[in-house]
C-alpha cells in the first residue's frame, strides 16, 4: 500500500511557511512500512487541487493532505475532495455543535463562517479535533484512503495520532501499531545512530532518529498482532536503547526537557536559583514553563551585559552563581555566562561560554567555544547548559539518596 502526501496553502507554495507537515508525515509512513511515492505543496486554487488529488488517486492507495479544511472562502480541500469522488457537500449538524461548543467553552460566539467546517460528504467519517475548530476527514471509497487533517502543526500531529492512525493501521494488513519516542541529549544524531547502528537496521521493531530543539529523539515503532505484544516489544527495545545511551536518555513520549532537570530537585526537596548573563534568558524560558518551577525554580535573572574579557568567564559564572544562592536561599544555583564576539559575516561570530552548578555536595563549572551565527550560538549554549545543569543535579541528588539509604 503505497501513500501520496499534500500540502495544501498558498503560503506554502510562496514560501511564507516551512512545510514540516510533509516531514513528520514521511517519517510516520516510513515507521509503517507505507512507501511514500511523492508529496507536493499546492495552492489555494481549486481546479489545480482537483488535478492534484486526481494524479494522486490514481498512483496511490493512501492520500493524506493538510491544510485547506479553514473556515474562509480560499480554504478549498473539502471542495476538492468533493469534487474528485463526485459527492455532494452537506452540513453535519453534530458538526456544527462541536464548533459552535469549541467556542463557547473559550466564551465566545461562533463566527457563522466557521459553518463551512461542518460540510461532508456521504463516504467521509468526520476526526475530532480537540484543540482546534476544524475536523477532519477520513474517506474510504473503492479500496483507497483520503486523509484530510489541518495544517497547524500541533492540530494535525495530535489528530494523526490520536485519530488516524486507529483508522489507518487495520487497514494496512491487520494487528497493532505502538509508538514509543526516547529522548536524549548530549549526544548528536551520527553518534546515537552509530550506537543504536544494529537496532536501526533490523526491521522488527523499527527504530528512527531525528534531530529535535531539544536532542535527539528514537522512535520505536512495534507493529504486532495484539497490543500486548506490541508492548512488549517496545519495553525490549527500551531496555537495549537505555543500556546503549544510559544517562544521556532524559525521557519518553510526553517528557520535556525542562521537567526531566527540575525532576531531581523535588526528589530531595531542593531549589534552584538561576542566572543567564548574555544568552538571552532562553534556559530561563525553558524552565520557568514548567509546572514543577512554581516551586522549585525560585530565582530567575536575565543579564543583558557580557564580560569584557573572555578570561573572567568562569569567575563571572561562579561570581553570579554563588551569589545568587546566597541571596536567594536556594540550596542550588545555576549560572550561564556568554560572550559573542559580533562580526561579518554574522556567521561567523565566535561564541565562549561558561556554566557553573553550585548544589549542596558538588559545584561543577565547563566552557564550550564555537563559531556560528549569534542565534544558533544561543541555541546550542542553551542546550549544552540544559545537559549540564541536569547532570549536575542528578549527580548531587543521587548522592543524597544514596548517603541516606545507607544510613538507613
Amino acid at each position: 500500500m503505497e501513500a501520496v502526501v499534500l500540502s495544501v496553502g498558498t503560503e506554502l507554495v510562496d514560501g511564507h511557511l516551512t512545510d514540516t507537515n510533509a516531514t513528520f508525515l514521511a517519517q510516520e509512513l516510513a515507521a509503517l512500512g507505507v512507501p511514500l511515492l511523492w508529496s507536493s505543496q499546492v495552492g489555494d486554487n481549486l481546479d489545480l487541487l482537483v488535478r492534484i488529488l486526481r494524479r494522486a488517486w490514481d498512483d496511490a492507495r493512501i492520500i493524506v493532505t493538510t491544510g485547506g479544511i479553514g473556515p474562509t472562502e480560499d480554504d478549498l480541500t473539502r471542495e476538492a475532495i468533493a469534487t474528485l469522488l463526485d459527492e455532494p457537500l452537506s452540513i453535519d449538524p453534530e458538526l456544527v455543535e462541536r464548533i459552535r461548543s469549541f467556542f463557547a467553552a473559550r466564551g465566545l460566539p461562533m463566527p457563522e463562517r466557521n459553518v463551512k467546517q461542518a460540510y461532508r460528504i456521504p463516504s467521509c467519517e468526520p476526526l475530532p479535533n480537540p484543540i482546534g475548530t476544524a475536523p477532519g476527514w477520513f474517506v474510504r471509497r473503492e479500496g483507497r484512503m483520503i486523509v484530510s487533517m489541518p495544517g497547524v502543526p500541533r492540530e494535525m500531529t495530535r489528530m494523526w495520532r490520536e485519530q488516524v492512525l486507529p483508522r489507518l493501521v487495520p487497514q494496512l494488513g491487520g494487528g497493532v501499531i505502538r509508538f514509543r519516542t526516547l529522548k536524549t541529549i548530549g549526544l548528536g544524531e551520527s553518534l546515537v545512530e552509530e550506537r543504536l547502528r544494529d537496532l536501526i537496521e533490523r526491521s522488527v521493531p523499527r527504530l528512527a532518529t531525528y534531530a529535535k530543539d531539544d536532542g535527539v529523539h528514537v522512535r520505536i515503532t512495534a507493529q504486532a498482532s495484539d497490543v500486548a505484544t506490541a508492548r512488549a516489544l517496545l519495553d525490549d527495545t527500551e531496555r537495549e536503547v537505555r543500556a546503549r545511551l544510559g544517562i544521556r536518555v532524559y525521557g519518553t513520549d510526553e517528557t520535556t526537557l525542562g521537567a526531566a532537570i527540575l525532576t531531581p530537585l523535588a526528589t530531595v526537596g531542593w531549589t534552584l536559583a538561576l542566572v543567564e548573563q548574555g544568552s538571552a534568558g532562553r534556559l530561563v524560558s525553558l524552565l520557568a514553563e514548567e509546572p514543577l518551577a512554581t516551586t522549585l525554580l525560585r530565582h530567575a535573572t536575565v543579564l543583558t551585559s557580557i564580560p569584557n574579557t573572555g578570561a573572567a568567564r568562569v569567575e563571572t559564572a561562579h561570581a553570579l552563581a554563588e551569589e545568587a544562592r546566597i541571596v536567594t536561599s536556594t540550596n542550588c544555583s545555576f549560572a550561564v555566562v556568554l560572550q559573542i564576539d559580533s562580526r561579518e559575516p554574522l556567521d561567523r561570530c565566535r561564541g565562549e561560554a561558561a556554566f557553573v552548578s553550585i548544589t549542596p555536595v558538588t559545584t561543577r563549572d565547563r566552557t564550550h567555544e564555537l563559531v556560528a551565527h549569534p542565534q544558533e550560538i544561543r541555541r546550542r549554549v542553551t542546550l549544552w547548559a540544559a545537559e549540564f545543569l541536569r547532570l549536575s543535579l542528578l549527580e548531587a541528588t543521587q548522592r543524597i539518596l544514596g548517603s541516606s539509604a545507607t544510613s538507613a
